[in-house]
C-alpha cells in the first residue's frame, strides 16, 4: 500500500476499472468488499482537503484481463 495525496488519489481512482475496499475486522480477519468508483468520487469530492490533512492508502495492480483493480483502506 502507497500513500497518496487528495489530489493523485482522485486520479488513481479514475484509472482504475475494478475498487474494492479492505477493513480489518480484528487481527486475523480482514474483509474486502467492492465499492463504487461514481459514489467513492462523489463523497471523496465532499471533503474538504485544505481543512483536513488526510492520508489515503492504496494499491493498484493489473490482473490478466488487464483490468486495473485498485485496493484502497
Amino acid at each position: 500500500m502507497n500513500n497518496y495525496s487528495y489530489k493523485a488519489f482522485i486520479k488513481l481512482i479514475e484509472k482504475a476499472d475494478i475498487i474494492y475496499g479492505e477493513v480489518s475486522l480484528n487481527a486475523a480477519v480482514t474483509v474486502s468488499a467492492r465499492v463504487r468508483k461514481k459514489s467513492l468520487l462523489e463523497q471523496l469530492e465532499k471533503l474538504d482537503p485544505t481543512k483536513y490533512e488526510f492520508g489515503f492508502y492504496g494499491s493498484l495492480t493489473e490482473d490478466k484481463k488487464g483490468r486495473k483493480i485498485l485496493k484502497v483502506l
